[in-house]
């Protein structure tokens, strides 16, 4: 996978990408999901997720409940990467992911379909075409360039914040 494009050009970069998740996260009503922020954490391994995001459930839940879930998490981590894109884009002038971002993306999300919820591929890229629209709406929003930007100096302040401090954060900011 050709990653090279999404890789974060510095450390403001890196706190506007994950900024872009966790806003992403909080907007999408899954603050569940999200244990703790950890800024120094290498790339891509800054958003700890709660200790169940991604893993089967319990074996005596339906299959039905159980592929749900999987498909709720998938959407949640699509939306977040594409969170993280659509906020540097919005805060840094200039910024472009590069043009294999989307497909880099998209790919990732009809591997991860296939693996965790056996989606095919029309089914994947509807979950992406989904997430992608409610993601580029949710970033053109005018009040949230303001949010995104305090919240990524934030984020860079205080290095590690919690599922709460987080929430309490953009809630102060008026994302709710």
């Amino acid at each position: 996978m050709d990653s090279i494009s999404l890789k974060y050009t510095d450390t403001t970069d890196k706190a506007n990408g994950i900024a872009g998740m966790a806003i992403t996260l909080i907007a999408c009503q899954g603050e569940h999901l999200l244990a703790e922020i950890r800024f120094d954490e290498p790339d891509g391994h800054n958003m700890h997720m709660a200790h169940d995001f991604g893993l089967p459930g319990n074996p005596r839940m339906s299959a039905k409940s159980l592929w749900s879930q999987s498909v709720k998490d998938l959407r949640a981590m699509a939306s977040m990467v594409l969170g993280n894109i659509e906020c540097r884009k919005a805060i840094t002038a200039g910024f472009e992911p590069g043009f294999n971002a989307e497909r880099i993306v998209r790919d990732l999300v009809r591997s991860e379909g296939q693996k965790m919820c056996s989606l095919d591929k029309d089914e994947a890229d509807t979950l992406f075409d989904s997430c992608h629209h409610y993601v580029r709406r949710l970033f053109a929003h005018p009040d949230l360039l303001d949010v995104a930007r305090r919240f990524s100096a934030h984020i860079s302040d205080r290095r590690i914040l919690t599922k709460n401090e987080t929430v309490e954060f953009l809630a102060a900011l008026g994302l709710r």
